[in-house]
């Protein structure tokens, strides 16, 4: 009596355990989200069907199936269990995969080639008789616009004091004089032809680099700076020629150094590299360098 009542106790448990877990299961189910619910469409069972012939014909008994035709598959009888487990399928529900299409913006519109017969036509040069196709004229190049050269050139020197010393301003006023320097426009000094045009101009190292003939005496410079202005009275080639001369002349009566527009010492090399530039500048203005 005490054995089965140990009996029907274990199966009664075992009983609410099952019933709690199927309980447990069917809220699962109900919870999943609407994609792990979707119906799983089993392929269709094949029913082989007997060939028919014609009735004229008899049928000839073969030993093997013909390789082309499926094999019948046996018909298995469904589990009950397994009917129950799986999801109930709503009619007309089968699982549709995504369908990815461009987005209006990024369709890409077919080039369209000219085909003769599914294939493409490409041109074929016959010398008697040329094919009719369509030309393609290449672009031509822009015309590039000619730059004009600039209206003024100017070639500049420096003459300066050796060892870092001074020019007194009595000592360069005197030089300046000595050399027809005469004072006028812009307050600086200049060495003029006949009709009184600067050929050669001289302006202080120091800013602003104009001078006061006045205050000049009780005054130090420590450079000045020569220059002529093309075109001019002269000719390019020769208002250089006449530049070098002067610059030459001031540095010996100073005892100052000759140095080029950026400070480097004046070397033979330099000099002819400046007059070259002055010769290229009138040729592209269209005057003849020295005329």
């Amino acid at each position: 009596m005490q054995q089965l009542r140990w009996i029907l106790l274990g199966a009664g448990l075992v009983l609410i355990l099952g019933i709690y877990l199927w309980g447990l299961r069917a809220r699962r189910r109900a919870a999943a989200p609407a994609p792990e619910r979707v119906t799983r469409v089993e392929p269709a069972r094949v029913v082989a069907v007997a060939p028919e012939y014609p009735h004229d014909e008899p049928a000839e008994p073969a030993d093997e199936p013909p390789a082309d035709e499926p094999e019948p598959v046996p018909f298995d009888e469904p589990d009950e269990e397994a009917a129950e487990a799986a999801p109930r399928r709503v009619p007309g529900s089968v699982r549709r995969e995504p369908r990815f299409e461009p987005l209006p913006e990024a369709r890409i519109e077919p080039r369209v080639e000219p085909t003769i017969g599914g294939v493409r036509a490409e041109p074929v040069p016959d010398p008697q008789e040329p094919a009719i196709t369509a030309s393609r004229e290449e672009p031509h190049p822009a015309p590039t616009a000619t730059r004009k050269p600039p209206a003024q050139k100017i070639v500049a020197l420096r003459i300066v004091a050796g060892g870092g010393g001074v020019f007194e301003g009595a000592q360069l006023l005197e030089a300046l004089k000595a050399d027809s320097f005469v004072f006028g426009r812009y307050q600086i000094f200049h060495r003029l032809d006949e009709s009184g045009r600067a050929i050669v101009s001289l302006a202080s190292l120091k800013e602003p680099g104009s001078f006061d003939p006045d205050n000049m005496p009780g005054m130090d410079f420590r450079g000045v700076a020569l220059f002529a202005v093309v075109p001019g009275p002269l000719p390019g080639v020769r208002a250089f020629d006449e530049l070098i001369v002067t610059a030459r002349a001031l540095a010996t009566a100073l005892g100052g150094q000759l140095q080029d527009e950026r400070g480097a010492p004046l070397t033979l090399a330099r000099i002819g590299q400046l007059r070259e530039d002055v010769a290229d500048f009138e040729r592209a203005r269209g005057a003849a360098p020295g005329a």
